[in-house]
C-alpha cells in the first residue's frame, strides 16, 4: 500500500503578538468545524483515492481463481447487528449478519425467478451447506465481513471441498495452484490446503478482504474480481469509464452472471416465500469440531478413538491425500461434532494432544489461512 503525503493546508503562521488568543469556546468547536470540511480524514473516499492500484497478486494472469491483505471491511449500508448469533435458525443468523450493502437490480431478479424454478432448490441448499455454514459464518463474523457471503461455496462448488474446476482450481472456494500457494496453502504429496474446508475458508476471507480493499470498498467489484481477477475488472472500469459493475458490459460473461447470481441465492434465502419457496430451518449450532495433535496422525487412528466413520473423516478432510496429517503439519483434523472429546482424551493418553499454534491462532483473529 502506497502512503500519502499529509495534507498540507493549515492555517498560516502569524506573528504572536498581533493575534488575540481565541476564546476558549472557539478551541472547543474548531475540530467538530475542521471535520465538516472536504478531505476530512474520516472521509471514505480519500482512503479509496488509489483504488485502482495494481496488486500483486493478478487473478487474471493464473485463469479464473478464487481466493489476500487486511483491509477495513464496513461495506456501503453495512448492517452491523449481529442479533443473528442468538437465533435457533443458521439461515437466520446470516439474513440478520452485516451486509455486503449491494443495491437490487433487475439482472439478480431474473436469475432468482429462474433459480426459483426448482422446488427443491433452497432444500438442495441446505442439505448442501449444513455441514460446513455454521464455522463458515463463525469465521466470517470473527474477520469482519459480511454473512452473506458464507452462499459463495454454493457458487464456486456447491459446498463440495473435493470440487476441481477444468482450470485446475480447487476446493470449496476454488484456488488455483498459484492462489493458493499465495494465501500460505500448502500443496504437496501429502497434503493440499485447497481442500483443507477450514484453511480454504481463511484463505478465501483474506482474498476478500484483499480484493474489497482494492476496489474501494466496493463489494460488487471485489466479488467480480473474485471471479476473475482484480485486472480484469479494472480493463473493464477504464473501457467504460465507470465504477458501477452493472454498467461493465466488457467483462467475462461468466463474471457479468456471476455476481447476480450470488444475490439471487441469496434473495432466495432472505425472502423464500415472495417465490414461492421453501426455507427449512438450519440448527444455529456447529456440525464439526477441530481437533489438534502435537504430531502426525492417521485417519484410521481418528476413527478408531472418536467413534466417527472412516468415511466420515475422508468426506470433512480432503486435504489429508495419504489419510494422515503430514509430517510437517498441520496437525488437525475435523470431525463431527460430539467427537471430539472422545478423541482428545485419547491423544492426551498417548501424549498426542497438540492445540492451535500461535500462528494458527494470529491467522485465525487476521483472517488468515
Amino acid at each position: 500500500m502506497r502512503q500519502t503525503k499529509p495534507n498540507p493546508a493549515g492555517p498560516a503562521p502569524t506573528h504572536p503578538t498581533r493575534r488575540r488568543p481565541l476564546p476558549a469556546v472557539m478551541l472547543l468547536l474548531l475540530p467538530a468545524l475542521a471535520c465538516l470540511l472536504p478531505g476530512c480524514a474520516s472521509n471514505p473516499e480519500s482512503r479509496n483515492a488509489r483504488a485502482d492500484e495494481p496488486s500483486s497478486v493478478s487473478a487474471l494472469q493464473y485463469g479464473y481463481v478464487r481466493p489476500a491483505a487486511d483491509v477495513e471491511v464496513i461495506g456501503r449500508g453495512a448492517r452491523r447487528s449481529y442479533a443473528g448469533r442468538n437465533s435457533d435458525d443458521l439461515w437466520d443468523r446470516v439474513r440478520r449478519g452485516r451486509s455486503m450493502g449491494i443495491a437490487h437490480h433487475p439482472r439478480v431478479e431474473q436469475m432468482a425467478r429462474r433459480m426459483a424454478s426448482n422446488p427443491n432448490y433452497l432444500n438442495d441448499l441446505n442439505r448442501r451447506a449444513r455441514p460446513y455454514l455454521h464455522m463458515i459464518v463463525d469465521e466470517l463474523e470473527r474477520a469482519g465481513l459480511p454473512a452473506e457471503l458464507a452462499l459463495l461455496p454454493e457458487i464456486e462448488s456447491r459446498y463440495n471441498p473435493r470440487a476441481v474446476s477444468p482450470k485446475a482450481a480447487s476446493g470449496m472456494w476454488q484456488f488455483m495452484p498459484y492462489t493458493g500457494r499465495e494465501m500460505g496453502l500448502a500443496q504437496n504429496g501429502a497434503y493440499d490446503g485447497r481442500n483443507d474446508v477450514l484453511a480454504a475458508t481463511r484463505g478465501a476471507i483474506r482474498y476478500l478482504k484483499q480484493l474489497h480493499g482494492e476496489m474501494g470498498g466496493d463489494w460488487a467489484l471485489a466479488l467480480a474480481s473474485y471471479n476473475c481477477g482484480p485486472g480484469c475488472v479494472r480493463k473493464a472500469m477504464r473501457a467504460h469509464g465507470s465504477r458501477d459493475f452493472w454498467k461493465l458490459s466488457r467483462l467475462p460473461a461468466e463474471t457479468e452472471n456471476y455476481v447476480p447470481k450470488l444475490l439471487a441465492v441469496l434473495a432466495l434465502v432472505e425472502q423464500p416465500t415472495r417465490y414461492g419457496l421453501n426455507m427449512p430451518k438450519l440448527p444455529n449450532a456447529p456440525e464439526l469440531e477441530v481437533v489438534y495433535a502435537s504430531r502426525s496422525i492417521s485417519l484410521a487412528e481418528v476413527s478408531r478413538h472418536s467413534g466417527a466413520s472412516m468415511q466420515q473423516l475422508r468426506d470433512l478432510n480432503p486435504g489429508l491425500k495419504l489419510g494422515q496429517t503430514p509430517v510437517t503439519g498441520p496437525h488437525r483434523v475435523l470431525v463431527p461434532v460430539g467427537n471430539g472429546d472422545k478423541l482428545r482424551r485419547a491423544l492426551t493418553k498417548a501424549g498426542k494432544l497438540g492445540g492451535p499454534s500461535l500462528a494458527d491462532a494470529r491467522r485465525a483473529r487476521s483472517g488468515g489461512s
